[in-house]
């Protein structure tokens, strides 16, 4: 169980770094000028009740990250097991 283990802790490792470095992409992204550049001359819009403010750019990051820990956890569960 221990090379599964460690198998699946390295996944967890490279899927953490891609986790870090889309959320750090995306963080350049939004706060560069590129983003929703004439947004500020346009009323905010909501749907459903939710502003749409284009804070849900970093969601794909988080859930990666989501995935990385769940997958470290497992490794970690996996390593303790006989």
């Amino acid at each position: 169980m221990r090379k599964v283990a460690v198998i699946v802790g390295g996944l967890a490792a490279v899927v953490l770094g891609c986790a870090m470095w889309l959320l750090l992409a995306s963080l350049h992204f939004y706060f560069s000028d590129e983003y929703a550049p004439s947004s500020s001359a346009m009323p905010s819009h909501t749907a459903g009740g939710v502003e749409a403010d284009g804070s849900g750019i970093l969601l794909p990051a988080m859930l990666l990250g989501a995935a990385g820990v769940f997958l470290m956890k497992f490794a970690i569960n996996l390593w303790r097991k006989p």
